[in-house]
């Protein structure tokens, strides 16, 4: 962004000539040539505010002519005259838009079909104009290499040749991505020279279309030979094995643009720093703007272009080899993280119209490669793509194939954890399954998102663990406690969930708590905070840095607080608007009703602590459906809890409630109190809306109450 001009006030202009024979310089009346000559020479004496004025003058020049000013001026060493200008505070910024300016156009000038073809032009022009010219190419990279290419093809130039694949050796990697594009597809004089010239740049992105060149019986004897050759030199300088297939090439090609876009896509050799977006190539055997066949670089944004590289080499895979199982998760994989990252607004051009939406291609590859694509997500937690690998398993997967979601019972991400068990519940196995016992509490913990947080405290004595008490209730953490999480087990076996556990002491008893919890089904996801003193606190790190949901602290409120956000932060993902809770906690509620209902190998009453919470909600839908999911359990705590709630209620939701209680006692017997029977007939009684005495007049009669209450009724009594 450049400054834009500014007028120095007359005094100072004055007294600056009376110190300097410089006059200083105006956009409208200096040149370009000028303006830059002036900002340099008030830089080097140290007088930034005449510098200031030179550069807000630079702001109204074009990028193009301000790089020609730089170019053709006498003091040729620019970087040190940036480095001099950023330590004088007052000019920093002005000089920093001058250098980006100074920058911009030196990308595009280098990028310029036109300067690359002159500059391929002049490289047979003796070693200096030779030497200038790769070092302008070298600055185009990757983009030089449509027109060397066609310079490589055109047999006009055939005297031109072995200078221009020197240029492209000693250009290097930048090139490669482009020429391997090429290379299976060219002629084979031309594809003997490409592959020279791959082989002496050596690097192993070239091997998969050298191998493919190979393997394809139609290939030139002479260029199979250069592939082959190039093939053993590049195998041999980066220890990789060439006896593997082009197809497996191409597979591990891919996954490594993948696994480099996952850990640091400004690596990738498809990503462009200076633009920030990525460039895929394609060979187009018709007219390209280079006159015949050649490269085309299709410009992508560059959040995707990992993507799109291991999708493009998948698909080179599968054309050489359709039963590699692999390189087809991998596209798939790569294909639906390539739609989540794309940014909104923008297109990728590399995705041709008469494709299908990925999640088209993610439920036809079926279920095993499903599998793949959702241990990849877990792996890398990425909760976008395991949801979306979730819900194409839903849709198309059986029982059997299902499976494998029981490990996102246990991910971090609260959305993945949700749409794990409500896949698994959907499919009400009949027969019990390894780890069937965590599906119910998953969507217990669905159905109680609110602003209430549950914490397990531990700790050997009473005073350390009010301590912990004290701090962790100060976080908004209600708590239960005990000197162990198995000591605890009755407690948690009634708490509608647990959100954290908080324990302190030695290394032993960490990871007792971590195993005790792990064979809980309601802790099993749980976030671990442990307590250590300054001594321990490093070496406990250190014992659990492979325990995700383990943080170690020093003891103290201050890292306490950070700690348990952190953790919580990182255990629930982003936070689920108002409208994604309702949408969870009631599709949870409906399968925990079919699960009442259904002989099916999931327990509902694992949810009956997060039920009876939820009948006490504030949204009426949620308090509704768990009063309805509540009547059909057969179990005293339930009814009472529908009871509870269809005394103290108001408006719809007491009345439906009610007749979730009546419901409730057809179904199971009176299971509630007397002192709630009694609270019923008072309801009956002195309910004035005639739809709430009706309802209240339902669940009297379902209740059995003594039909004396009815006679007094009757009588005005």
């Amino acid at each position: 962004m450049s400054r834009s001009p500014r007028v120095l006030p007359s005094v100072l202009v004055l007294s600056a000539l009376s110190v300097t024979m410089h006059s200083a310089p105006s956009a409208h009346a200096q040149d370009a040539d000028q303006l830059w000559a002036d900002f340099a020479h008030y830089v080097r004496i140290a007088s930034p505010e005449l510098a200031a004025e030179a550069a807000d003058g630079l702001a109204a020049v074009s990028p193009g002519e301000l790089l020609d000013a730089v170019e053709a001026s006498d003091y040729d060493d620019s970087a040190r005259l940036f480095q001099r200008a950023a330590g004088m505070e007052s000019i920093s910024e002005a000089a920093t838009q001058v250098q980006a300016k100074i920058q911009i156009a030196r990308l595009e000038r280098s990028r310029e079909p036109e300067r690359i073809a002159a500059d391929i032009d002049t490289l047979s022009k003796g070693q200096r104009a030779y030497e200038n010219a790769t070092q302008r190419l070298k600055a185009a990279g990757q983009f030089a290499a449509p027109q060397m290419l066609a310079a490589l093809i055109d047999r006009d130039r055939a005297s031109e040749h072995p200078v221009i694949m020197r240029s492209m050796t000693d250009i290097g990697r930048p090139l490669v991505a482009p020429l391997s594009i090429a290379l299976p597809k060219l002629a084979p004089v031309a594809q003997g020279q490409l592959a020279e010239v791959l082989g002496s740049i050596g690097y192993p992105q070239a091997m998969p279309a050298l191998k493919q060149v190979i393997e394809n019986p139609e290939t030139d004897p002479t260029a199979r030979q250069a592939a082959q050759d190039a093939l053993a030199a590049i195998a041999a300088n980066s220890r990789v094995t060439q006896g593997a297939s082009a197809a497996d090439l191409y597979l591990a090609l891919g996954e490594g643009s993948y696994r480099t876009a996952t850990a640091n896509p400004a690596e990738l050799d498809s990503y462009d720093p200076d633009t920030g977006t990525g460039v895929v190539w394609n060979y187009d055997s018709k007219l390209t703007v280079t006159g015949g066949p050649g490269l085309v670089p299709v410009i992508v944004p560059g959040e995707i272009v990992g993507d799109v590289v291991a999708m493009q080499a998948a698909e080179t895979a599968l054309t050489l080899n359709p039963d590699l199982d692999p390189a087809l998760s991998l596209f798939v994989t790569a294909n639906l993280r390539r739609e989540n990252r794309l940014p909104e607004g923008e297109a990728d051009r590399s995705y041709s119209s008469d494709r299908q939406e990925p999640s088209f291609y993610a439920m036809v590859a079926g279920p095993q490669r499903l599998h793949d694509v959702l241990a990849t997500a877990l792996d890398d937690q990425d909760a976008d793509l395991a949801l979306d690998a979730i819900a194409a398993l839903s849709a198309t997967a059986s029982l059997d194939a299902l499976q494998p979601l029981v490990r996102g019972l246990g991910y971090p991400d609260r959305r993945v954890r949700f749409r794990s068990a409500e896949a698994l519940a959907y499919a009400m196995p009949k027969e019990s399954f390894t780890n069937d016992f965590r599906v119910v509490p998953v969507l217990g913990d669905a159905v109680r998102q609110g602003d209430s947080r549950i914490a397990l405290v531990v700790g050997e004595s009473q005073d350390d663990r009010n301590e912990m008490i004290s701090a962790i209730a100060a976080l908004g953490f209600q708590t239960i406690d005990g000197e162990s999480v198995r000591a605890a087990t009755g407690l948690v076996a009634v708490t509608p969930g647990v959100d954290m556990i908080l324990v302190q002491g030695e290394s032993s008893e960490i990871e007792r708590a971590l195993a005790d919890s792990q064979g809980n089904y309601k802790l099993a996801s749980t976030p671990i905070v442990a307590l250590a003193g300054p001594e321990e606190q490093a070496r406990l790190s250190g014992d659990f840095e492979n325990e995700g949901r383990i943080s170690v602290i020093l003891e103290g409120a201050d890292t306490l607080t950070a700690a348990v956000e952190q953790l919580a932060a990182s255990y629930s993902g982003s936070s689920l608007t108002p409208e994604e809770s309702k949408e969870f906690a009631l599709s949870a509620l409906s399968l925990l009703r079919e699960i009442a209902v259904s002989e099916t190998a999931y327990n509902v009453n694992d949810a009956l602590p997060a039920l009876i919470e939820a009948v006490q909600d504030l949204r009426p839908e949620v308090a509704i459906a768990a009063g309805d999911t509540l009547s059909r359990i057969d179990d005293p705590s339930a009814q009472a809890a529908i009871g509870a709630d269809a005394i103290s209620r108001s408006g719809d939701v007491q009345i439906a409630l009610l007749i979730d209680l009546a419901e409730s006692a057809n179904a199971h017997g009176n299971l509630i109190s007397a002192q709630m029977s009694d609270d019923v007939l008072a309801l009956v009684k002195s309910a004035e809306d005639p739809a709430l005495a009706v309802a209240a007049a339902q669940a009297h009669g379902a209740l059995a109450l003594p039909t004396r209450n009815a006679v007094d009724l009757i009588l005005g009594r």
